[in-house]
């Protein structure tokens, strides 16, 4: 007795049926994985930046500037965060925005600055006394220096949005934000909820 020994056509379909439903599964896990480590990535970098900024002001008593000594701005922006890697390395190199790059060598969204956006109390009222902002809040009205990350959806505001909460979802939008010390300046309290 010859017998052939095969699956049947409804075994085949099971079976394809099964590995269609694992992968339906392990895609979207393995792709919300890679957006996670971003975010864990991005809130690291930006820690890192703030233990370097106080260094520097621990041993400068004052903070890099955002400025050139003519008034004008130091662009592009990641240059104001130059002085912390030379003379001494707070931080051995200026970090990438993790949201503003895909594939190797490939930017996300070109308008947007390759590092992490910085700015100093100042600016921050400025934008807000003369660009009409009326949603930056009291806390980044009043800080130091604010470092953002463009986030999961790759448009940095620069404070003019709320900040990215990952209970919002892994994909809301807002940037991840990090301020620093009160303000040595006075805060303009008058104009909170203008």
């Amino acid at each position: 007795m010859n017998k052939n020994s095969a699956f049947t056509l409804i075994e085949l379909l099971i079976v394809v049926a099964i590995i269609g439903v694992l992968a339906a599964i392990a895609v979207p896990n393995f792709l919300n994985a890679q957006l996670r480590a971003k975010i864990a990535k991005a809130e690291s970098e930006i820690r890192n930046i703030d233990v370097s900024l106080e260094m520097y002001r621990l041993d400068n008593n004052l903070y890099p500037p955002t400025h050139f000594p003519d008034g004008n701005w130091k662009y592009p922006i990641s240059t104001r965060l130059f002085p912390l890697t030379t003379p001494i390395a707070y931080m051995s190199s200026v970090p990438v925005d993790p949201f503003l790059y895909g594939p190797p060598g490939t930017r996300i969204n070109d308008e947007q600055l390759w590092a992490y956006d910085t700015y100093d109390y100042v600016d921050v009222w400025s934008c807000f006394e003369w660009g009409g902002l009326t949603i930056v809040t009291l806390p980044f009205r009043c800080s130091e220096w604010k470092v953002t990350s463009a986030g999961p959806d790759a448009t940095n505001t620069y404070g003019r949005a709320y900040k990215f909460d990952v209970t919002n979802g892994l994909r809301s939008w807002g940037d991840i934000i990090r301020i620093g010390p009160r303000s040595s300046l006075p805060c303009e309290d008058e104009y909170v909820g203008k």
